[in-house]
Formats: structure tokens, C-alpha cells, sequence
């Protein structure tokens, strides 16, 4: 199982109580994706990034909903790298 979470590396410079939003999933609970397939909207306050699936597989559960606010290091899903 692979913790899709915004990589620490977008948070620099970002004060320390900082909040990300989560403006959409692009793609559903079991549903199958590529590496590099963009997976998730995130909103920052200085960019807008998708987050893009690390390898063949699926998301095996959404944690974070669309149009939540999260903290640096909040895992937004499970991600399953078999076929469903």
C-alpha cells in the first residue's frame, strides 16, 4: 500500500500552520490508473498542483474529501498497486 500525500517539498516556505485545499479527485475508489496519471487537485496558496499516481494501480480509499483543508503531511489516500 502507497500513501498518496502533497509532497513536503511543496510546503517550503509555507508558514507552519499552513492549510492545503483538496479541490478535486480526478479519479474514483477502485478505479485503474497509469504512473504518472494525474490522481488529485490540490490548491495552495500559491499553486495549484496535481498529484500524479506513483506507479500502475488504483486508489484503494479516499481519506480526504473534495473541497477539505489539510496540514502538511496528511496522507489523502491509500493507494493499491495491483489490478483491482
Amino acid at each position: 500500500m502507497i500513501d498518496i500525500k502533497l509532497d513536503a517539498a511543496a510546503w517550503d516556505g509555507s508558514q507552519d500552520d499552513a492549510q492545503a485545499l483538496l479541490e478535486k479527485w480526478l479519479v474514483a475508489e477502485n478505479e485503474q490508473v497509469k504512473k504518472g496519471q494525474a490522481l488529485v487537485t490540490v490548491v495552495m496558496v500559491k499553486a495549484t498542483i496535481d498529484i500524479e499516481a506513483p506507479v500502475n494501480g488504483h486508489i484503494e480509499q479516499i481519506l480526504i474529501s473534495n473541497g477539505e483543508s489539510f496540514p502538511l503531511g496528511t496522507i489523502l489516500a491509500s493507494f493499491n498497486d495491483s489490478e483491482v
